[in-house]
């Protein structure tokens, strides 16, 4: 049977695998582990685990993205009904199958097969009264293709059908199978029929084709034996794999669920936290298009300790967005909070922000400053160069880069010469960049020739040095970072810092 919640049937998608790093970087650890904690379930393994495989896999089809969009509004609209389908798929995936080795006869494997098949029988009859029961309550295509599927393909005269022929091969009244010679008077051409029904006074003897095996203590040299192994073990691989073949649906049936219901978990601790959420507007790759409200880190607003700042975006159009300012201004949380939203918006999850609107990319990289190299083999430059040579190979034309104070560990004019062709190679192969950058000279060079594509935002910062966390369009300050050393070196009263918000 075919499963299309995460993507319509039919429907050939192209994914973009996020490495690790990137997902560290933006502190996406923190989500799956949000997601697979439920206030009334508990941890549960099987959601971080569908989560860490889903969330990286970028989705680059906006039509997938608002198919998996209606999909997640069925689930929390209805989270009892998936978690009851969930339930059941986590059942049946905890069904045992016993491993067994070459040396065990074909009868064992037989009856080690048809158990595990019999328990999954029972929970594809209850998927089929589940799906039934909550059929009209879901609106989603990808909800009504599941239930149309588990309805016309596992009917009650089909159960009943399979039921029948996993009862017959208990063989209760012997194995009738045909056989012939092959080469070398080798058995060949088994065939399985139904088996013959005992009579009240026996077996039906009339053809008189019968005869009496040689009664050999050793069973291997009973010329029955030769003949009835082979069938057995043909008929315990064909139950073998049919019980392999249910079972692996109702792995991906779990799996998918786990996705939603660790969605449906996030939306829940989201809205009692009051940070605002919303369905990501997503469209074709082409032109740049990036706007938001109120975005918000989603790492940050996880920690719960006190309110995060959003920040509004409007970079439409706009393929390099460079962000400069003091330190502690905001500026990395803004960076991490922009490439989470991508990475959960490809995924068909909803996003920390009172709305946001951007088209898909071809992947998602980060080059966030490095830390030493523990080895002393090379140091943080070389590490930095190797990084960038290895995303830059990996990177499409549409990709998005998001670089955290890259090529810090040299000094600015050195790092200005590596940054600004690097910056201009890139982005004429289509890629779309957010450069936050202590380089205030290159940033305010870069600012004074006109390039329409480019935008410019500056953490705030208050006269007397506070800082609001928010990321307004602005041109670069060169002083900025020479007003914080100074006053942090003559001032002799300074002022406590103020409770404010985390940025």
């Amino acid at each position: 049977m075919r499963l299309a919640l995460l993507q319509p049937p039919g429907v050939t998608v192209r994914t973009v695998t996020t490495e690790q790093r990137t997902l560290t970087d933006l502190g996406l650890d923190a989500l799956c582990t949000a997601m697979a904690h439920d206030d009334e379930y508990g941890e549960d393994p099987a959601v971080a685990e569908a989560v860490r495989a889903i969330l990286p896999a970028s989705v680059a089809d906006p039509e997938v993205i608002r198919y998996r969009h209606a999909v997640l509004a069925d689930c929390c609209a209805h989270p009892a009904a998936v978690r009851e389908l969930y339930r059941i798929a986590t059942e049946a995936t905890r069904v045992k199958r016993w491993q067994v080795g070459p040396r065990h006869r074909p009868n064992g494997k037989l009856l080690l097969a048809l158990e595990p098949l019999r328990e999954l029988l029972g929970c594809l009859r209850e998927l089929r009264a589940a799906c039934a029961y909550h059929a009209p309550s879901f609106e989603s295509a990808g909800f009504a293709d599941l239930m149309a599927t588990v309805a016309a393909e596992l009917d009650e005269p089909y159960l009943v059908s399979v039921e029948q022929q996993l009862a017959a091969l208990d063989f209760e009244n012997g194995l009738h199978f045909t056989a012939g010679l092959g080469l070398g008077n080798k058995v060949a051409g088994i065939r399985l029929h139904t088996p013959i029904r005992r009579r009240r006074f026996g077996l039906d003897r009339r053809t008189g084709r019968t005869f009496e095996a040689i009664d050999d203590p050793e069973t291997e040299s009973n010329p029955v034996v030769q003949l009835q192994n082979p069938a057995l073990q043909i008929i315990a691989d064909v139950v073998s794999d049919a019980a392999d073949h249910v079972q692996d649906f109702f792995a991906q049936l779990r799996t998918q669920l786990a996705f939603y219901l660790g969605c449906v978990t996030l939306h829940r601790r989201l809205t009692r936290d009051r940070v605002p959420i919303c369905l990501p507007t997503v469209h074709p790759p082409g032109a740049p298009r990036l706007r938001s409200t109120g975005l918000r880190d989603i790492g940050l607003c996880l920690m719960g300790e006190r309110p995060v700042v959003g920040n509004d975006l409007d970079a439409d159009g706009r393929s390099l967005i460079i962000v400069t300012g003091a330190n502690n201004g905001g500026k990395s949380t803004f960076l991490r909070a922009v490439g989470a939203a991508q990475l959960m918006a490809h995924a068909g999850m909803f996003v920390a922000a009172e709305s946001f609107d951007t088209d898909v990319h071809g992947g998602v990289f980060t080059h966030f400053a490095a830390d030493e190299d523990r080895t002393m083999s090379h140091g943080k430059l070389v590490e930095e160069l190797a990084r960038m040579s290895d995303l830059v190979d990996r990177m499409a034309p549409d990709s998005l880069l998001l670089c955290n104070e890259s090529f810090a560990s040299t000094a600015a004019r050195d790092a200005e010469q590596i940054a600004e062709p690097l910056l201009n190679a890139l982005l004429d192969t289509g890629i779309s960049i957010i450069f936050v950058t202590h380089l205030t000279e290159f940033a305010c060079r870069r600012a004074e020739s006109p390039h329409s594509t480019d935008l410019f935002l500056r953490a705030e910062r208050l006269p007397d040095g506070t800082r609001t966390f928010h990321l307004i369009p602005d041109s670069p300050d060169p002083g900025s970072h020479a007003d914080d050393i100074f006053r942090k070196v003559f001032d002799r009263n300074p002022q406590p810092p103020s409770p404010d918000p985390i940025h």
